[in-house]
């Protein structure tokens, strides 16, 4: 008898077989590793056919994942630590399952011209040079160099794939109420911990939590939300988001990030700048301090007031004022990083060169030097001018109100980043660079072309 290799029982037969010798031999594996592989290797192959269907569902699932996916591992270096997240995971399955989709499908673009392409990629052009020139100096481990690397190519990765994927306010809407109700279920976990007395944290931050990066990311979303809820949209709209706001205000100020209680100073000034609605920000900003000044919460006032009350010579000062102990520490690490930046002040020792340090700009000095600091610097301005220039230029309220919150949340993240590496931490990063990649596509929703 003939076999003829078209028939269809013939190709069921072939599939059956494949799949149980797959099976066999991925069951052998995956039993000598826990069950986070196992999970992490059915939810991989799950998400690189989601992302082929429909990469709007894909996107949902990483927006839920960003603030609740667990470690999936970890590894530790000197003075510095390299934790992947599920998200990590799924976000790299995403882009490269993305990647291959547009490297097939002809009619799709592979990278869309947005404001902010140049210094991106400038900047990890930047990335790689100091590291790799950092390596044969011997400050970088490679594998690790090329670690945090990757981590900040994936997050503009992200960008290009959020603007090349935006195209009707359908979608806008649909991954700003993902972003929300995000925030609502771990705001409502933030809040379950205050009793407790500890600060609060996002869920699955392993032994030990991060606070100030949880008060970082409530931070961009709280500016969004108000952003929105002050503009002329649908009453619901507007009264869940007045809501959601006073959800994430609680576990806010108790995440006790004295960073995150300067950066929201600023972020509020630039709503009563932005708004026009000026005389309800003064008014709500005066109900919050005669409401703290009645209670006096006991936590935020001593966390506050122990950074200024300390009175030993071996501290950090200014003038007659000395600083706690984890102020003054970063003031001496500063000092050591100004140090190592003057022996190498061109291109720096490269990425993971120089020892862990709390402060997005102390750090970037002696790892990508002047020309790396510069560049940051020309990234963070260009962010800011062409999301002012597209806000100025918006007329549908939602649109208005979205660019509004993100500016305020975006100044609150420079200023955050003065005491913490705001913009390589994945919790905060991953949701400010898909609403980044939302934002710089808004003007183009209403062509009927998007330039490439």
């Amino acid at each position: 008898m003939r076999l003829d290799l078209q028939d269809p029982k013939f190709l069921t037969a072939l599939v059956i077989l494949a799949v149980f010798i797959i099976s066999i031999f991925t069951g052998q594996i995956i039993t000598g590793y826990s069950y986070k592989v196992v999970i992490a290797l059915i939810l991989g192959s799950l998400i690189i056919v989601v992302t082929l269907v429909n990469t709007d569902a894909a996107l949902i699932i990483l927006i839920f994942s960003m603030l609740l996916s667990p470690e999936i591992g970890a590894g530790q270096v000197p003075g510095r630590e390299i934790v992947i997240r599920l998200d990590d995971f799924l976000l790299a399955l995403i882009i490269f399952t993305w990647l291959a989709k547009t490297a097939v499908n002809k009619g799709l673009t592979l990278f869309i011209k947005t404001p902010i392409n140049k210094p991106i990629v400038v900047y990890i052009l930047i990335c790689v040079i100091a590291t790799l020139r950092g390596t044969v100096l011997g400050y970088v481990d490679l594998a690790k160099g090329f670690f945090y690397v990757a981590r900040y190519t994936e997050y503009f990765l992200l960008y290009i794939l959020v603007a090349n994927h935006i195209h009707s306010r359908k979608q806008v809407k649909f991954f700003l109420n993902a972003f929300f109700i995000t925030c609502a279920i771990v705001s409502v976990y933030g809040m379950l911990q205050i009793p407790s007395g500890a600060r609060v944290t996002a869920p699955f931050e392993g032994e030990v939590g991060e606070p100030n990066t949880f008060g970082g990311y409530l931070l961009f979303v709280f500016c969004v939300a108000i952003g929105i809820s002050l503009q002329k949209v649908s009453r619901k709209m507007r009264l869940t988001l007045a809501g959601l706001c006073i959800l994430i205000f609680l576990p806010f100020l108790y995440t006790l990030s004295r960073a995150s209680y300067l950066a929201v100073v600023f972020s509020y000034i630039a709503l009563i700048i932005l708004s026009k609605k000026k005389a309800v920000l003064v008014a709500v900003l005066a109900a919050v301090i005669l409401t703290g000044a009645v209670l006096k919460p006991e936590a935020i006032f001593s966390r506050v007031q122990y950074t200024f009350t300390q009175q030993q010579e071996r501290l950090a000062r200014f003038g007659t004022v000395y600083l706690d102990e984890s102020a003054s520490a970063r003031i001496f690490s500063w000092k050591d990083s100004l140090n190592a930046w003057k022996k190498h002040p061109v291109l720096g020792r490269g990425v993971t060169g120089f020892i862990f340090i709390d402060g997005q700009y102390i750090r970037t000095l002696p790892e990508l030097g002047a020309i790396g600091f510069a560049v940051l610097l020309w990234l963070l301005w260009s962010i800011f001018k062409h999301s002012l220039n597209i806000h100025k230029k918006m007329e549908d309220e939602l649109y208005k109100g979205l660019t509004m919150g993100y500016i305020a949340g975006f100044v609150g993240l420079v200023v955050h980043a003065l005491a913490s590496n705001t913009f390589i931490i994945i919790r905060i990063m991953e949701p400010f660079w898909f609403i980044t990649g939302i934002v710089m596509m808004l003007p183009a929703l209403n062509e009927d072309k998007i330039e490439t």
